[in-house]
């Protein structure tokens, strides 16, 4: 009879400290779902040939009036053939072309 209760115990504790870990997890993927929506997309993620101005101006460092710039100067020029070609967008610095290159695709 104590083999059982003691079992039975263990079973308990196990059962319960699964379900924390689950908690826990379930927590912590919820507290960081928000800071993934605030964060820049993800490497090569967006294609400077394809993208929309809505879609551009979701890279962090160019709002709409830089990527309106980028789809104005691609509709002239015709596709980019290297992300370094996006210096020749009129706005578009070194700096900021460093910051939005792992960001961006051809």
């Amino acid at each position: 009879m104590k083999m059982q209760w003691k079992q039975s115990l263990l079973a308990l504790v196990l059962g319960i400290s699964c379900l924390g870990a689950q908690a826990q997890a379930a927590e912590t993927s919820t507290a960081a779902a928000p800071a993934v929506k605030a964060v820049a997309p993800a490497a090569g993620n967006i294609n400077v040939n394809a993208a929309s101005v809505e879609q551009l101006a979701t890279v962090k460092g160019l709002g709409p009036k830089k990527a309106q710039a980028i789809v104005d100067y691609r509709q002239k020029n015709g596709n980019f053939k290297t992300l370094d070609d996006l210096s020749q967008v009129p706005g578009i610095g070194d700096k900021l072309l460093a910051s939005i290159k792992p960001h961006l695709s051809v």
